[in-house]
């Protein structure tokens, strides 16, 4: 399957972003790693893209723990020892993949406010969700956006103090669907 296409690596990660998966996170996550398990070994430039896309579906079975979230990752990737012993030696990548899926959290919280015709970020702490928050200290934020571009250099300047590259950034944008759910055709 793989051969077919053109292997650039946009190329790939848009592949395995769009590749039509389970609704189950189980499922999902199992089907992501099927993809992207011979491939994260080979193509160091978009490993960090492409794990981020299955460990997605393994947070949000609240599994937010680096042991625990390496655990599930083995027991579904049993018989993918070339990809579990490149897990093994890329363990920061999958704490830094965590505390980006938690920085996430924040943003469940923003809503379009039709009468002030902006985007509404209105996080509050929850108790509930304290078991997510451990490396990333849970917040009361309220933030008034009046375009994109002002969003995307908020949403950036909670990733500053991690070494991230902007494109991964820019990919986690993408993934959650930002633009498309709350700056449609820019509209505000």
């Amino acid at each position: 399957m793989w051969k077919k296409i053109d292997k650039s690596n946009e190329k790939i990660y848009h592949r395995v972003r769009m590749a039509e998966v389970s609704c189950n996170c189980e499922f999902t996550a199992e089907d992501y790693f099927k993809l992207i398990a011979p491939l994260c070994p080979d193509n160091k430039d978009i490993a960090h893209s492409l794990l981020r896309l299955a460990m997605r579906m393994i947070f949000y079975l609240d599994i937010v723990s680096i042991d625990d979230m390496i655990a599930y990752i083995e027991y579904i990737n049993k018989g993918r020892p070339t990809f579990l012993k490149w897990l093994y030696d890329n363990k920061e990548l999958v704490a830094l993949i965590i505390k980006e899926l938690t920085i996430c959290l924040f943003f469940y919280d923003l809503k379009y406010d039709e009468q002030k015709n902006i985007v509404v970020l209105d996080h509050k702490v929850d108790e509930i969700m304290a078991f997510a928050f451990t490396d990333i200290k849970d917040r009361n934020i309220y933030k008034e956006f009046s375009s994109f571009d002002d969003f995307k250099t908020y949403f950036r300047s909670f990733f500053s103090v991690y070494d991230i590259a902007e494109s991964e950034i820019d990919k986690l944008i993408l993934e959650e669907k930002y633009k498309e759910r709350f700056f449609p055709n820019n509209h505000i």
